[in-house]
C-alpha cells in the first residue's frame, strides 16, 4: 500500500512538473515598453549613416501631391476565422511602430514621437495617417527634423524613402521604406466591414506597444470635418475598440486578419455647454473603402 501511495505522489510530481514546464514553454513576454523606445532611440545613428530617409521638405512636396491610386502587389484575404490572440500573432509582425526622429532645442539627444501604421506590400509599403506624416512634413517649435523611421516587431528599423499617395481628406498616407529588397510581413485587405463586425486593433497608444483591443463595428457615417470656413465630408467608420494618441495608423482587423479600417481620431461627446460631462467618446477610423481609393492591386485579391 506505500509503494502505491509513493508511486502515485511520484505521478503527480511528474505530472506537476510536465504542467509547470509546459505552461512556461509557451508563456508570452511582457512588452517592456521603456527598453524599446531606448533602443529604438540608439539605432537611430546608426540607421542614418547607412541610408537617408526622406527630409521633411520633401515629405511636404509628396503629401501635397501624391493622390492618385498606385499599383500594390497586396497579400491575399485570409477566410478562415481566428480567436483572439491568433489574431495578435498574425497582426502584429506586419504592425509597425511609424518614428518621427528630431532633436528637440534643449538638450543633443535625439528623440522620437511614436504612431503606429501596417504593412500592405511585403515590398516594404506601410499605410499610416495622413496627419502622421504631416506631423514629421511640419515639424515646428524648434524641433529640428532627422528623419521618418518605421521600427518592425522584431526590433529591426527602417527609413522611410517616400511618401507614394495620400489623401488629406481621407487622413490616409502610404509610405515606402527602404529595404533593399528584403520582404516583410504584410496585412491584406478586405473589401469593406459592416456595423456590427467583431473588430481588433493594433497600435501603440501613450507608448504602450503592441496594444490589443476587441470591439464592433458601432457605426459608418459621413463625418463633417475641416476648418471652420473649408468643411466637408468624409466617410467615417465608429468601433468601440480601445485606442488612444500613438495609435493612429494602426491596423483596425476583422475576425479573419483582413484590415477592414485604419484608426483616426476620437472624438468627444459632453451633455451640454452648460453641463460638460463627457458621455461618450466616438473612436473613428478611416474605412477600408477610402484606403482602396489610394490602391490598385496587382494580385489576386
Amino acid at each position: 500500500m506505500l509503494a502505491i501511495n509513493i508511486l502515485k505522489r511520484s505521478i503527480n510530481i511528474t505530472a506537476g512538473i510536465f504542467l509547470l514546464t509546459a505552461g512556461t514553454t509557451h508563456a508570452q513576454t511582457f512588452t517592456d515598453d521603456a527598453k524599446i523606445l531606448a533602443t529604438y532611440q540608439k539605432s537611430l545613428d546608426s540607421l542614418f549613416l547607412k541610408v537617408k530617409s526622406v527630409t521633411a521638405e520633401d515629405a511636404k512636396t509628396q503629401l501635397a501631391e501624391n493622390t492618385k491610386a498606385i499599383p500594390l502587389n497586396l497579400v491575399k484575404t485570409d477566410k478562415r476565422k481566428k480567436d483572439g490572440n491568433e489574431l495578435y500573432e498574425l497582426a502584429k509582425p506586419a504592425t509597425v511602430t511609424v518614428g518621427i526622429a528630431y532633436l528637440c532645442p534643449r538638450c543633443s539627444n535625439s528623440h522620437i514621437s511614436e504612431s503606429s501604421g501596417y504593412v500592405i506590400d511585403p515590398s516594404g509599403i506601410v499605410v499610416t495617417n495622413y496627419h502622421v506624416a504631416a506631423m514629421y512634413a511640419n515639424i515646428s517649435d524648434g524641433n529640428k527634423p532627422l528623419g521618418l523611421t518605421v521600427r518592425m516587431a522584431n526590433g529591426k528599423i527602417y527609413a522611410v524613402k517616400s511618401v507614394l499617395a495620400c489623401s488629406k481628406t481621407n487622413d490616409l498616407a502610404i509610405i515606402k521604406l527602404a529595404t533593399d529588397g528584403e520582404k516583410i510581413p504584410a496585412l491584406p485587405l478586405a473589401q469593406a466591414g459592416k456595423v456590427g463586425d467583431d473588430v481588433y486593433v493594433l497600435g501603440h497608444p501613450k507608448g504602450m506597444h503592441y496594444f490589443f483591443s476587441k470591439g464592433i463595428v458601432t457605426n459608418k457615417y459621413m463625418e463633417e470635418a475641416g476648418e471652420i470656413n473649408k468643411k466637408f465630408f468624409r466617410e467615417m467608420m465608429a468601433i468601440s475598440a480601445d485606442y488612444a494618441t500613438g495609435s493612429s495608423g494602426g491596423p483596425v482587423m476583422d475576425s479573419y486578419g483582413n484590415v477592414i479600417g485604419t484608426v483616426s481620431n476620437t472624438k468627444m461627446f459632453t451633455h451640454s455647454e452648460m453641463n460638460p460631462s463627457v458621455q461618450m467618446v466616438v473612436k473613428n477610423t478611416v474605412p477600408v473603402e477610402s484606403l482602396w481609393k489610394l490602391v490598385r492591386s496587382e494580385s489576386a485579391h
